[in-house]
């Protein structure tokens, strides 16, 4: 009997509570069936922790900062870094409060069937064996409180680019015969109207109409003034420390949300080939074993749901219920800002404030260690937000301020009522309640689509330049946040379908205080190919996802300038045979191939052709190749930056010789034979388990047609349960490795049948 058989025959036997079932789907996802909300929702909390109880702990542990106690010392350094920026107990008990009662309730039923597995397998020696026989901690509704308030910070908040930009400054001021200023202007440009857009100049709302105040040289100019004294050496550490750099590290070892990313395409249907609506969601949240994306449904009369839950947090997070489809992907907007403020020169425990001295509200938390003595972390507050640094050498700190402080649970709550949603109205309507910073994706089985940027945005006053951090006072605070219903949407677009990759939302947009977006972004590839489609299939979707696994757009821009340059006709040898390469190259990152090796190198040699000498190093090689993003690589070759990097050389001249110096690197490295050059993707690495090649795809992934009744398959390697000796450990790893996806069953007659999974 096949595994899939076995699964089936055993979803005919579900778990049985008293108010609630547990079938298991032929991978051995759970899907929940009640008679009500609470007891739903119970079910859930209980069936996930049957897969999953282990990294929910370590989730918790790592959201509260308690890992140490379970890991020991190599957990202190993310301890701390999650409780400087943290939640005390009593603010999340407030958080908790403050939410909607249905939000409470479905909170409060999610921890109970945790702890009644964890009661049952305590009573029965089922608990996982990295417990020891030890007994977890019963779970608490704070406890989901803190994975969500974690997942929000890490994928729906960004910004806080300031301290990095005040680096940059520095850094280039030092270097000699360089203006600072208009290199500063070159790196972190503030809007690129070339860049290509979620939603067309035709189609947006808006109809361009800005909240933000344009940036004007004169404000820079005056902000600069502004600037405290820098310790490079105190400011690198903070930027770590701003980034949660410890925390977002050990996170990605031990498979708790770290990493952020996505993409998605919603077809309408006009579009589409089946005359319906199609949706595709990926969130790309990093790989590990087991999954950070687990599969689920939820069934009672208030909510019907099924596709990705995040362990610890209750509810489907991306999905379809029976009416609408769903999905998200990180917004990259700058929601947060880092502000300055003096310190008392006779106190460092106080702060600048209103004409006088205002004492920093200090936390001190002690951490337990797993087989070892204790520490301490602590967390420091002001009026503005955390502190992430205090130079006492300066004399001045770093804050970091967030609309979204104690605020973060709110928009999950909202997110909740997704699935109860009947029409695109009522899913704009969630969307204007959503603070944190996503796209969200929809198509209805009325057969509408819909884009939302969502989250609450600051807008800074006119005084700023938004790249830098400003002075922690009246004049230069904030004037206000962006209101819900002037943040960018389309509804219907007139082309027929939405593709975004975390992309910018519209024309109008700037980068503020991080240069993401320009001319060349990863986000084409994907629009290029929904260009070339006249009817979208699902498995079109299929095949894009496959795509950008092992395809880029970016040797667009740049590969006719080398194979016109003034050597690449009369080129002999390894140069000769390596442009033979490239003039048949189509932009492929297979695995084993060429010409991606020689287009890489030649990238590499190009930035420090162009760069290296006016700019310098970054203090890395690999913080070289990172600030120096593709677009500002083109600006440079067309002499279209406020600094002149080809240096009175012609574009063809610094081309020409990056490519040979490229080639006689990868001669020295690999060989005078090119064929040898052979280029090794990206590999997913599940603990135990054959590696997947290619890693560019979803954590989870999604395609749902939305006829009547919506039918959707989807995929979350390597499988739903942590226990490596059960069945559905590894059974979704085979399915990724050959792009494959199974049916997102959800209703009790489908689950009775089982279906083979899809291609």
């Amino acid at each position: 009997m096949t595994p899939i058989a076995v699964a089936v025959l055993m979803s005919l036997f579900p778990t049985q509570q008293a108010d609630f079932q547990i079938f298991r789907g032929p991978y051995g996802e759970p899907h929940v069936f009640a008679e009500s909300l609470e007891a739903a929702f119970e079910g859930a909390g209980y069936a996930v922790a049957q897969d999953r109880l282990y990294q929910m702990d370590l989730s918790r542990r790592s959201a509260r900062g308690q890992l140490s106690e379970l890991i020991g010392r190599p957990g202190i350094a993310s301890d701390r870094d999650a409780l400087r920026f943290g939640y005390t107990d009593e603010e999340y008990d407030r958080m908790f409060a403050a939410l909607p009662q249905d939000a409470r309730a479905i909170t409060e039923a999610y921890a109970r069937g945790v702890n009644r597995w964890i009661a049952e397998a305590a009573e029965s020696g089922k608990l996982p064996k990295q417990y020891g026989g030890e007994r977890p901690r019963d779970w608490t509704p704070t406890d989901s409180l803190a994975i969500g308030v974690q997942l929000v910070r890490r994928f729906g908040r960004f910004g806080a680019g300031e301290l990095r930009n005040l680096a940059l400054y520095t850094y280039l001021q030092s270097r000699p015969g360089l203006d600072a200023r208009k290199a500063m202007d070159d790196l972190a440009w503030q809007n690129d109207r070339a860049a290509i857009c979620t939603v067309n100049d035709a189609d947006d709302p808006h109809q361009g109409r800005s909240p933000f105040a344009p940036l004007r040289p004169e404000t820079t100019d005056a902000h600069l003034k502004l600037l405290p004294k820098v310790n490079l050496l105190e400011l690198l550490p903070a930027i770590r420390i701003e980034e949660q750099s410890e925390m977002r590290e050990i996170a990605a070892q031990l498979g708790v949300p770290h990493k952020w990313g996505s993409y998605a395409i919603v077809v309408s249907k006009s579009k589409s080939a089946l005359g319906v609506p199609l949706l595709l969601s990926a969130p790309q949240m990093g790989f590990s074993t087991p999954s950070i994306a687990h599969q689920i449904s939820i069934s009672c009369p208030q909510y019907v749901a099924v596709g990705m839950d995040v362990p610890g947090i209750p509810g489907v997070l991306i999905g379809h219920s029976p009416t609408v489809a769903w999905g998200l992907t990180s917004g990259v907007a700058d929601t947060d800002d880092v502000f300055f403020v003096r310190l008392n020169p006779d106190d460092p425990n106080e702060y600048a404030h209103e004409g006088g001295w205002r004492a920093f509200e200090k936390v001190e938390w002690t951490l337990a260690v797993k087989g070892g003595e204790s520490a301490t972390a602590s967390r420091e507050m002001t009026h503005f937000g955390p502190v992430i640094l205090k130079s006492v050498s300066t004399g001045v700190a770093y804050v970091r301020k967030s609309p979204l402080w104690m605020k973060e649970i709110e928009g999950l709550a909202g997110m909740a009522r997704l699935p109860a949603a009947k029409d695109i109205g009522d899913v704009r309507r969630v969307a204007l309640t959503f603070n944190a910073n996503f796209n969200l994706f929809a198509a209805t089985t009325q057969g509408d689509i819909g884009w939302f940027f969502c989250g609450r945005v600051p807008i800074r006053t006119a005084a700023v330049d938004p790249r830098l951090p400003a002075p922690m006072d009246a004049e230069h605070d904030w004037v206000g946040i962006v209101p819900p219903e002037r943040m960018p949407y389309v509804i219907n677009p007139s082309q027929g379908w939405i593709v975004n990759w975390n992309n910018k939302p519209v024309s109008w947009w700037p980068n503020l205080d991080t240069p993401a977006w320009g001319r060349i972004f990863r986000n084409e590839t994907l629009v290029r190919a929904m260009e070339k489609v006249d009817k979208v299939t699902p498995q079109d979707l299929e095949r894009f996802a496959r795509k950008i696994a092992t395809e880029r757009m970016e040797h667009a821009y740049f590969l006719s300038d080398l194979l016109v340059s003034e050597g690449a006709g009369t080129a002999t040898g390894a140069a000769g045979r390596a442009l033979d390469y490239l003039r048949a190259w189509t932009g492929d990152y297979f695995d084993g191939s060429v010409a991606p090796v020689v287009y890489d190198a030649w990238i590499i040699a190009l930035r420090e052709e162009l760069f290296l000498s006016k700019l310098g190093n970054f203090l890395a090689p690999d913080l070289f190749h990172t600030v120096l993003q593709p677009t500002l690589l083109w600006n440079a070759l067309r002499g279209v930056t406020q600094v002149d990097y080809l240096d009175g050389r012609t574009r063809s001249e610094v081309v020409w010789a990056s490519f040979e110096k490229a080639v006689a690197r990868l001669v020295g490295s690999r060989g005078e034979d090119v064929t040898l050059w052979r280029y090794s993707a990206p590999k997913i690495n599940f603990s135990g388990m054959k590696p997947v090649l290619y890693n560019e795809r979803g954590t989870y992934i999604q395609v749902v047609e939305l006829w009547d009744s919506p039918r959707g398959r989807f995929v979350a390697p390597p499988g739903v349960s942590e226990d490596a000796e059960s069945p559905h450990f590894s059974d979704q790893r085979e399915l990724a490795a050959t792009w494959s996806f199974y049916p997102m069953l959800y209703k009790s007659s489908d689950l009775a049948r089982g279906r083979e999974p899809s291609k």
